[in-house]
Order: structure tokens, then sequence, then C-alpha cells
């Protein structure tokens, strides 16, 4: 379903997916995310952050700016939640690896959404999971809502 979905997404904004650099790979790796987001990132690695919508959607590059660089992505990431995507406003859309215990994959892993304008930096990873809106039950589901929204406002 997956593949499907980046398909259309590709068709709708022209948008072409590219083998990610050594280089890449090495500093995605840093993120320690479960091979499932790897091969997810490596598959759909976007020339650059390309829109749907209102939707933002992140190239590799951008993964890593995000995660590291950017608030709230800076400031989160280190709790478990990975900036894959933000929104015009700049909140940021991110796939919740928070809890303990679970191994995940992108069909058991909720999307959540952070305010960018929350200050993050300062809250403990209790505080943190307070502000995450649960904003799909998985990755799919969040395209799939995305691309609706998209096709309603045409």
């Amino acid at each position: 379903m997956l593949k499907e979905l980046m398909t259309k997404i590709s068709k709708i904004t022209g948008m072409q997916f590219v083998q990610a650099s050594k280089e890449e790979i090495a500093k995605l790796e840093s993120l320690n995310l479960p091979e499932d987001f790897t091969n997810y990132f490596l598959s759909y690695n976007g020339t650059k952050k390309f829109n749907l919508g209102d939707l933002r959607i992140c190239s590799i590059a951008n993964v890593l700016v995000e995660n590291n660089e950017l608030v709230p992505g800076r400031d989160v990431s280190k709790y478990g939640y990975i900036v894959f995507a933000t929104n015009l406003g700049g909140d940021a859309y991110c796939f919740d690896l928070s809890k303990e215990g679970i191994e995940y994959t992108l069909d058991n892993t909720p999307i959540v959404m952070l305010d960018h304008e929350e200050d993050y930096e300062i809250m403990s990873k209790q505080q943190v999971s307070g502000y995450a809106e649960k904003i799909a039950d998985n990755l799919v589901m969040f395209l799939q809502d995305e691309l609706k929204e998209r096709e309603n406002n045409l």
C-alpha cells in the first residue's frame, strides 16, 4: 500500500525519488532508526522537500536538518520523535518512536504533530509527550488522509 501511495504522490507532485548518497546513509544511521524506517527513507528519498498541499515531505537531507538543527526536531528527536514532514506553518509531523520495549515498524508507529512554537528544549520526555498530538495510527493512514484532504480542497 505504501508503494502505491508514494507512486501517486510522485505523480501529483512531480517529485522523483533518488538513490541516497553513502554520506546521507551514514548520517541517517546516526538517528538510530529501526530498519523499516531507514528503508522507507532510502526508498522514497526525494530530490528535495516536496509539497503535497499544506504538507511538506522531507528528503533524507531535510530529515537530517529537521532532526539535528531545526526546532522542534532538534529538541524532540532525542526522545524518539523523528520529524519526516512539516506543514507550511512549520509544525512537525513525526514518527512516534518514544515508547520503550516496542519493536517499531511503519505499520505500528503512530504519527504525531508537534507545534513548532513550543519550547521543547527545556522539557522532559514526559512533558514533550503531552504536546505530541496523534494524527494517524501509521504512515499509510497519514498519507491517505493527506491525499484525501488534498482532493477535497481541489
